[in-house]
């Protein structure tokens, strides 16, 4: 048996001790003391690589074992219940299986937060902002969208402005309290597309106004995005940015800006889950068999739109090379590229449309 050093709690003179075990206790015997220890006064601590452990006694006494097998030997002896899950603790915790599970079990947990509790948490925040927040910050991002010119004046006579307007007025919607507010834009950096902000301004671009086939089609992707609109989607985005945005600064010291300022910058790169655009579109089908027009129009749409998308492999490389980068337009590519319209959604419009 190694070295054990017992510490009588009245000086940091480490005296050598024997030790003698018993059915419910220890006997210490440390030169010319002898203290008898019970069995559940006995605690110990984690066992660490150069072989030390302690057991922490009443008074602030304490044994140390030079080697940690002599522990173990005598706790084996005395096979202490209050004691069970820690040894198994310390029995465990440095190997590779235990290291493993607690990496998937992290990981794990972090998944249940991020997809889970966090939007759950975000919805409610969004809810609770107020709406002069949101439209300050969809002020900020299209004045910042018209500065770097990845938005243009629309080119629509004003006259076709206005009737399409006046046709989504007249539809039945879903929530009257919605806010909405249609901007016709013109984005060839884009491309045929619309998008919502958390104000309740919509987007609505001229190139996609250009290959619908029908007033119909427009007024579906307009009732997606009032879906987006209704259910939050791009509020609930923006804070949930700024929850994560947060979190990472925190943890690496650095506090940043404001939750507005944050979200500004942020609501360009904003990627709509899965999840939202499934609701958009679920919200779409119900305003559009409200208005007796079959959500096949919103489908035939979104395959008009992957028809119509660029071929960038094809891109003239030397033209790309003198035209100068716009970082909005390449933020807002990622964004209505990062969800497409699936052949899921589609076949779910479809769907719908013979239900």
């Amino acid at each position: 048996m190694a070295r054990i050093d017992f510490f009588d709690g009245s000086s940091a003179i480490a005296h050598e001790a024997k030790i003698s075990v018993h059915l419910d206790h220890i006997v210490i015997h440390a030169g010319a003391q002898t203290h008898s220890i019970m069995l559940n006064d006995i605690r110990t601590t984690l066992s660490t690589p150069n072989g030390r452990r302690f057991f922490q006694l009443p008074h602030d006494m304490m044994l140390e074992f030079h080697d940690n097998q002599d522990a173990e030997a005598i706790l084996d002896r005395l096979k202490p219940e209050h004691l069970k899950k820690e040894r198994w603790f310390d029995q465990n915790y440095r190997t590779k299986r235990f290291l493993t599970g607690v990496l998937v079990t992290f990981v794990g947990l972090i998944a249940l937060l991020y997809f889970y509790a966090l939007p759950a948490t975000s919805a409610w925040i969004a809810s609770k902002v107020p709406e002069d927040v949101f439209d300050k910050v969809s002020k900020a991002v299209l004045n910042d969208m018209i500065a770097d010119k990845t938005l243009e004046p629309s080119k629509l006579p004003e006259a076709r402005q206005a009737q399409l307007r006046a046709q989504f007025d007249q539809l039945k919607k879903p929530d009257t309290s919605v806010p909405f507010k249609l901007h016709f834009y013109s984005a060839p950096d884009i491309g045929p597309n619309a998008f919502a902000l958390p104000s309740g301004d919509v987007v609505l671009l001229d190139e996609l106004v250009n290959i619908t086939q029908s007033d119909a089609q427009t007024m579906g992707v307009l009732s997606h995005e009032l879906g987006h609109v209704a259910l939050h989607h791009s509020a609930r985005g923006i804070v949930q940015s700024s929850i994560v945005s947060f979190a990472l600064a925190a943890w690496m010291g650095d506090y940043g800006s404001t939750v507005v300022n944050l979200a500004a910058a942020k609501v360009a790169n904003q990627k709509y889950s899965r999840d939202f655009e499934r609701e958009a579109d679920d919200y779409a089908i119900k305003m559009l068999k409200l208005n007796q027009i079959s959500p096949a129009v919103l489908a035939d749409v979104f395959v008009v739109m992957e028809q119509s998308a660029p071929d960038e492999s094809q891109t003239d490389k030397a033209d790309q090379a003198d035209k100068p980068v716009n970082k909005t337009a390449s933020t807002l590519k990622d964004l209505f590229q990062s969800h497409p319209p699936t052949p899921e959604r589609i076949e779910a419009l479809r769907k719908a449309a013979q239900e």
